[in-house]
């Protein structure tokens, strides 16, 4: 009888244990006090993405960005026409993870289960880490209930059964960030391969099909024609294979030593242990691995704030060790962990143990005020969205002008909050078309029927690029396709001219071959010159590429005036092309690029060189191509050549 009593006991504080784990997630997962529109470079593009969802653009096509219709539930961010798919895609992932920390949960000592609730309530937790780790969880889930050490004594069936269940979100993750493909589908390969050397092949199937079912349900359910499926998937190879070299940046080496040292303490935790068999030992190494390498490529590669998804996926890696691991060394790992977790967050959002204890509080009480804000008022979510555009309205004071409009570089979320036509091109933040076929593609869109007939542009580039290498592949079709009507606020407004050219003369001026660190004499030239740089990496540079970053490249310009000005460069971005002379450094200096060059001599390039940022070069081939074009002057509405033209107010020179 104590025996009974003592069990019923158990199975109360475990089904406790549980439903505070659903809280939990279901806090830290679904928006219900969503964030609203805002102003800045990364909130740009997350409006940009709910517009884009909202007006029913085919993403892959009309739309490439590492994102998909479902971005809202990662962003967080409010729009009228998604906040459904938002909150109930959130919900059902956050079920699903659940459900795999359930299945995770058996035999497992409850201080574990514990510590792994009070870090996801607490920590600083990005949504890529706690996205990136939903493929973790799911192959963890699943080699409890393959392993034959580990696996209850449940059919084969409700195994099965189980395995649709924890799988099927993967369709789902990646319609909601495109680059959570890779991990997906590394974690759906290793438990297939677990799978077939455990003779349990219908599992092994079945976590391979079941994702892309519920990818193309998941994608009708959006509004997506089921067509568009395949380029939606190809079109995330350029973005994320140019994303390293483009998007790097440098920053504290101790933080990758120590997150290195870290990952392979824990890997070896695991392999460690004679209890397990190999395979089990390699498939959850292999796992935890994906997991690690993938967290370390997001956190470090660019290496700024978002060092803290390291910080926390390292730390959310080692309380899920617990669950599949009995070893020795899980207390070393475990404190090893929360170092590594310290430094890199003292580096950023430092925390004492106070604000960690409101961070707790605040992970409930925001979630209850959502919820409760969106019971008793249907329209208080939408009354803060409209009081949040109309702040951006006032502060972008854009006119509402006729016919559909783009901005450049990004700045999406004033153009849509002003009342215009919002009519982006593909890769609608010029930062991100950083390979010469995103490039191409934004450049083919002005040439092409769907060209905007309105473009607002600012010089606004990032991480200290040569200004104009964002979308430079399309300013020599902006300065002859368009005419400047306006100047306000440091933005440029364009209108479409009736008769549109090519922008260069058939040949280029000069093709030549040069060595990095060589002085580079740019050809004299009466018209803006466009110049093409074909660097390419060594076999050690595209490895360095693959397994972190490569060196940086930095331009060094000499101008007419005597001025020295150094920028980074990209190697994709130089290779579709960009205007090299004049040095156009502001929206104002562009602006002039369309009257006389008179006022813009002292900006033309004497003579360029390249070099890789700190002298030592590894990661490039030391001789390069460049190729020099000069842009034609812009065609009047008479069918004429101009050789002046009136310019606006504010691009006059003074």
């Amino acid at each position: 009888m104590a025996t009974l009593r003592l069990r019923r006991r158990s199975l109360t504080v475990d089904g406790l244990l549980r439903v505070l784990l659903l809280i939990t997630i279901l806090a830290v997962f679904v928006p219900f006090l969503p964030q609203m529109p805002g102003v800045n470079l990364d909130q740009s593009w997350v409006f940009g993405l709910n517009q884009a969802t909202a007006q029913g653009l085919s993403f892959g096509r009309d739309i490439i960005f590492t994102y998909g219709p479902y971005a809202s539930i990662f962003t967080k961010t409010y729009h009228p026409s998604t906040d459904f798919r938002m909150v109930g895609g959130s919900l059902y992932l956050a079920f699903s993870y659940w459900a795999c920390l359930v299945l995770l949960m058996r035999g497992v000592p409850r201080r574990w289960i514990l510590l792994f609730g009070l870090f996801i309530a607490g920590a600083v937790i990005s949504r890529d880490t706690l996205f990136l780790s939903f493929p973790l969880v799911v192959g963890l889930a699943s080699f409890k209930i393959i392993d034959p050490q580990k696996a209850a004594p449940d059919s084969r069936q409700s195994a099965l059964f189980c395995g649709a269940l924890i799988f099927a979100p993967f369709g789902l993750l990646v319609l909601v960030k495109g680059s959570l493909f890779i991990p997906c589908f590394a974690i759906a390969a290793l438990v297939a391969l677990f799978c077939a050397l455990n003779k349990r092949l219908l599992y092994a199937l079945l976590c391979l099909i079941v994702p892309v079912i519920s990818m193309l349900l998941f994608w009708i359910a959006s509004g997506q024609a089921a067509v568009n499926l395949p380029d939606y998937l190809t079109s995330m190879a350029p973005m994320i294979l140019g994303y390293t070299e483009a998007m790097a940046l440098n920053g504290n080496r101790g933080e990758v030593i120590l997150y290195l040292v870290t990952s392979a303490v824990l890997v070896l935790a695991i392999l460690r242990p004679k209890a397990q068999a190999l395979n089990s030992r390699l498939f959850l190494a292999g796992t935890f691995s994906v997991f690690l390498f993938i967290a370390f490529k997001n956190g470090l590669v660019r290496h700024d704030a978002h060092a803290l998804i390291a910080g926390t996926s390292i730390l959310l890696a080692a309380f899920l060790l617990p669950f599949v691991v009995n070893s020795r060394f899980l207390l070393l790992v475990i404190a090893l962990s929360l170092v590594s977790w310290g430094v890199i967050e003292r580096h950023y959002m430092p925390q004492t143990m106070g604000q960690r204890v409101r961070r707790v509080v605040s992970t409930f009480s925001s979630a209850g005020k959502g919820f409760n804000k969106r019971i008793a008022s249907v329209d208080g979510l939408k009354a803060d969205y409209d009081s949040a555009l109309r702040s951006l309205r006032d502060q972008a004071s854009f006119p509402v002008l006729q016919g559909p409009t783009d901005i450049y570089s990004f700045n999406q979320s004033l153009l849509i909050a002003s009342g215009n036509t919002w009519d982006p091109r593909p890769i609608f933040q010029s930062y991100s078309a950083y390979t010469p076929l995103l490039a191409e593609k934004n450049k083919m869109h002005l040439l092409g029927p769907q060209a905007p007939e309105n473009v607002i542009i600012r010089v606004e580039p990032i991480d200290g690029r040569i200004p104009a290498l964002d979308d430079g592949a399309s300013w020599p079709v902006l300065l002859v396709g368009y005419r400047p009507t306006g100047l306000r606020n440091d933005f440029l407004f364009l209108k479409t001219r009736s008769k549109r050219i090519e922008p260069w003369e058939s040949a280029p001026v000069t093709v030549a071959k040069h060595r990095l660190g060589e002085v580079v004499s740019i050809p004299p030239s009466d018209r803006p010159l466009f110049a093409e740089i074909d660097i390419a990496p060594t076999w050690l540079g595209r490895f360095a590429n693959t397994v972190f970053k490569p060196s940086q490249l930095q331009a060094t310009f000499k101008l007419n005036n005597g001025d020295s000005k150094q920028y980074r460069l990209i190697a994709g971005m130089a290779k579709s092309g960009f205007l090299i002379s004049p040095l156009i450094e502001n929206t104002t200096e562009f602006g002039r690029l369309y009257g006389t060059l008179a006022d813009l001599q002292g900006k033309m390039v004497r003579s360029i060189s390249i070099a890789p940022l700190g002298g030592k070069n590894r990661c490039w081939k030391d001789e390069y191509t460049i190729a020099f074009r000069p842009l034609l002057r812009a065609v009047s509405q008479s069918g004429h050549q101009d050789t002046d033209i009136s310019l606006p107010e504010g691009l006059a020179p003074q």
